[in-house]
């Protein structure tokens, strides 16, 4: 990334092919080393510069080799480069044959050269004056300077696409925002996104990084990184596209029902704090406040506007993504009036009238500064009209000062076409102007997650698993062979981990359950047991509350509704289970994600979940504390305590129940394919929960592998 000398093999005169560009490109962004020319027609100079017939004929070896050559040349290009010595490539080039490609990136690790591509676009570091690139982005960064103060963090983009990392670059230029540089990483043939992301952290140059990814080469490296990330107040914001494998799963569980094909990345950014991104507009808003702008520690958020109707307007986008606009007490409306007109007015929001722009906005930096000071807000949104030319220049003086003192989110918008030099201008003090109020309101929302993740990462110590030998993988006894396991081998398992299920006996006939209930006590519950029934309660398979008196006749009824409803069967007989006091209905489910391995679900609702889909995922393993932020991220979490006068429930039982669900994901990663535990019921504080009915569904594996 920081190389002494580049050849540029392909390299041409004619401005259409791919080696011209790039040659016209690293010598535009001021690369200071040496630069060799290479193409095998024979001339002597190209663009100017001594050319060569290969990399062989080189005066010396060079760092950094760009390929622009046709596909079938480049692996033997590569294995020549690796051969004498030089430290990377950069394949810009496509269509390159795998099985040789395969055979050069060989010889390429065993001769410690990495490759980036093929089919990348480069990379091109500004500051470094670097690109390796046939992207015309040197004349963006003459149109675009970087802003004259630097941000508190400059933003970085590494992405898959070259298309996509490029546009990405040129927004982020277009927006004013202080730009690091670029990477695309192609078809990932060696070097991936995530050793580019690591790269950037641990070299400490950029504090925002962008991600386009359409899937992971390693998914399970992801979370090391973005912890490493975090540890170094670098802020991850991904734009993810494309379906994972997850989603072509058969499943016969609610909970691989409900993960859908991106359930697992936004379980897992969610975790580690990345900041997920529909498109580019809000990239580019949540970029450019996480450069510029402290987290915020809570949502109380001020509108300031020289429009009355703008200031209603705001207020509406930033209710709508959860920021809340409160009433200011008198005292500081008093204070605020202090540098206003009379028919202006103090409420949130304030609506200053555009006589506050006057005078290079004195009364506008007073409102701003006061707000700032009081205490009762944690972020400010000011909209004026920034046509005026000269406008920021003149407030300039005061404002860059004030918003480097304040402590708190300050985000500027136009509601009138801005001109670009008040957006520029505005840059130079470490200030932004938003396009929209949305942008605002998206932003501020990144703000707010930040601060939330970076305070629950302080308070939150980490997860500790148990050590994979001191703890049996699965009993012993359990059948692997892959299917819905079996009662008996279900109760097993849940034994083998503590799950608390309540007293159960499997029998075949009517005299039997009778035994089985009359010595756990009525009223009992009989369920159907059948590896091919996996929702008992769709094929009439459940009755409850079943009495002494009942019996008979509901044992009967339940097997005449499984052989009419699923006559193809098999039956292993009906269990008899000691019918439970009611309790809250939850779902606790785990899912093996193909990419990053066990989920546990959370859910409320019972046999209503896939109805009222009030769920949350979230990665194994879990710390208490974790499971605790699950529940509490329930849209319906207050039920549990203590909604309506009812007592509060054992949430500390349940998210004991959930960490231990998580374990035996990890624990069973190869075996367990799928979990419902539904519905699993908790009781009031102190009286534990206990799981009602489970599935248990194995990975289907073949002889050899159920021997080893």
């Amino acid at each position: 990334m920081q190389p002494r000398s580049v050849a540029v093999v392909g390299a041409s005169e004619d401005d259409a092919k791919t080696g011209a560009k790039a040659l016209r490109c690293l010598r535009q962004s001021g690369f200071g080393g040496e630069i060799f020319p290479v193409n095998p027609g024979g001339a002597t100079h190209i663009q100017g510069l001594p050319a060569y017939v290969g990399v062989a004929a080189l005066p010396s070896v060079p760092d950094l080799v760009v390929v622009a050559v046709p596909g079938p040349r480049v692996p033997a290009l590569l294995e020549e480069a690796a051969h004498l010595g030089c430290a990377g490539a950069v394949v810009l080039s496509s269509d390159v044959p795998g099985s040789a490609l395969e055979a050069a990136l060989a010889t390429a690790r065993q001769r410690g050269m990495r490759v980036l591509g093929p089919n990348s676009e480069g990379f091109f570091l500004p500051r470094s004056h670097i690109a390796a690139t046939f992207a015309p982005v040197v004349e963006a960064c003459t149109a675009h300077p970087s802003p004259a103060r630097r941000s508190r963090r400059s933003v970085a983009v590494v992405s898959q696409s070259g298309g996509i990392g490029f546009a990405l670059f040129g927004r982020a230029l277009a927006a004013h925002l202080d730009v690091h540089g670029v990477v695309t990483t192609g078809n990932e043939s060696d070097l991936e996104v995530l050793d580019f992301v690591e790269h950037l952290v641990e070299e400490g140059s950029a504090g925002v990084v962008l991600m386009f990814i359409e899937g992971l080469q390693n998914a399970r490296r992801f979370a090391a990184v973005a912890d490493k990330a975090a540890a170094h107040d670098v802020a991850l914001v991904v734009m993810k596209v494309g379906r994972s494998e997850a989603g072509q799963r058969a499943a016969v569980s609610h909970t691989a029902h409900l993960a859908g094909a991106d359930t697992a990345y936004d379980a897992v950014f969610a975790r580690h704090g990345v900041l997920r991104v529909a498109d580019v507009d809000e990239m580019m808003a949540v970029a450019a406040a996480l450069s510029l702008m402290p987290p915020m520690t809570g949502g109380r958020t001020a509108v300031v506007t020289t429009s009355g109707g703008a200031g209603g307007w705001a207020a509406d986008l930033l209710s709508a993504q959860g920021l809340s606009l409160p009433a200011l007490s008198p005292a500081l409306q008093d204070r605020l009036m202090a540098h206003l007109l009379p028919f202006a007015s103090a409420a949130n929001p304030v609506d200053t009238t555009v006589a506050a722009t006057e005078h290079h906005g004195r009364a506008m930096l007073a409102v701003i500064d006061t707000l700032a000071r009081s205490g009762e807000v944690d972020a400010i949104v000011v909209n004026m009209g920034l046509s005026a030319k000269g406008r920021i220049v003149g407030m300039a003086p005061v404002l860059g000062p004030l918003l480097a003192e304040c402590g708190l989110p300050v985000l500027f918008h136009s509601h009138i076409l801005p001109l670009e030099e008040n957006l520029a201008a505005l840059a130079d003090i470490g200030a932004h102007g938003f396009g929209s109020f949305r942008a605002c309101a998206l932003a501020l929302d990144a703000l707010r997650r930040r601060g939330e993740f970076l305070a629950r990462r302080a308070a939150t110590p980490p997860c500790v698993t148990r050590p994979r030998d001191a703890a049996p993988l699965l009993h012993a006894d359990i059948r692997m062979d892959g299917g819905i396991l079996g009662e008996a081998d279900t109760t097993a398992l849940l034994s083998h981990y503590g799950l608390p299920v309540p007293p159960s006996v499997l029998v075949q006939d009517v005299d039997h359950a009778m035994a089985a209930a009359q010595g756990m006590g009525f009223p009992v519950v009989l369920k159907i047991q059948s590896p091919q029934i996996a929702h008992k309660t769709e094929v009439g398979g459940v009755a409850l509350h079943v009495t002494a008196e009942t019996l008979p006749s509901a044992f009967v009824q339940l097997m005449d509704n499984v052989r009419r409803r699923a006559p193809h069967a098999q039956l292993d007989g009906v269990m008899i289970q000691k019918m439970m006091p009611p309790g809250h209905e939850m779902v606790v489910g785990l899912v093996q994600d193909v990419d990053f391995g066990p989920l546990v679900m959370l859910g409320m609702g019972g046999i209503y979940i896939e109805v009222l889909k009030d769920v949350v995922f979230a990665p194994a393993p879990l710390s208490h504390e974790q499971a605790l932020q699950m529940i509490d991220s329930l849209r319906t979490a207050a039920i549990l305590y203590g909604a309506r006068g009812r007592p509060p429930a054992d949430v500390d039982a349940l998210a004991r129940f959930i960490c231990t669900v998580g374990q035996m994901g990890l624990d069973g990663e190869r075996r367990i394919d799928q979990v419902d535990f539904n519905p699993v019921l908790v009781y009031p504080r102190g009286e534990g929960v206990v799981a009602v009915d489970a599935l248990v569904a194995m990975v289907h594996r073949n002889a050899d592998e159920v021997a080893q």
